[in-house]
């Protein structure tokens, strides 16, 4: 179970009666999201950046740009165990938002590509 994203984060991305009503009160669903989340996150950054270091900060420590990115990919599958023929526009937008960052910053020719903290 991951850490990095911690149930009071998804407060700024999504109401919790929503979230609520898509995982049916299984919590096992968030958090398995969520690793999966992180691990497609992996696949982009492991190559440039720590990704222990990334994804075992806590608290302030987390970099809030990639904890937003994470929480936007999380909620996307979420979302897509619910209905995925019927998925917000918003969670498309977003989810495909993270994966162009994520693309971006995974790029040696990436302007981001100096940038090495995470």
């Amino acid at each position: 179970m991951a850490q990095f994203i911690i149930p009071e984060d998804y407060d700024a991305s999504i109401h919790q009666e929503i979230l609520d009503a898509l995982i049916r009160s299984d919590r096992q669903i968030v958090e398995i999201c969520e690793d999966r989340a992180i691990a497609e996150m992996r696949g982009y950054l492991a190559a440039r950046y720590d990704c222990d270091r990334v994804f075992s900060a806590v608290g302030a420590e987390r970099n809030q740009l990639v904890l937003m990115m994470a929480l936007d990919i999380a909620i996307y599958h979420i979302f897509s165990i619910h209905n995925p023929r019927n998925m917000s526009q918003i969670r498309v937008d977003r989810y495909e938002r993270a994966v162009e960052w994520l693309k971006g910053y995974a790029s040696p020719e990436s302007p981001y590509s100096h940038n090495r903290d995470l």
